[in-house]
């Protein structure tokens, strides 16, 4: 029987690091994903009171998931 975990990182690096760390307890990567986190909406419409262009500037950073298997124990 496989068991599947999903872990969502806040960067690359943090990813890079997380990825090393699974693999050394068994875990293998399944796939990887840059999420796209979309706008925030308080900020976007605070942004946007000032200067409506300055309402692109409210996206969020993309997180990194990553989905790991492995046989269950």
């Amino acid at each position: 029987m496989m068991e599947t975990k999903v872990v969502f990182y806040a960067n690359e690096k943090d990813m890079q690091r997380g990825i090393k760390k699974m693999e050394n307890n068994g875990w293998a990567v399944v796939s990887t994903e840059a999420v796209d986190r979309g706008y925030s909406g308080c900020k976007t419409c605070c942004l946007g009171i000032l200067f409506l262009p300055l309402a692109l500037l409210g996206k969020k950073p993309k997180m990194w998931k990553v989905q790991y298997q492995r046989t269950k124990q």
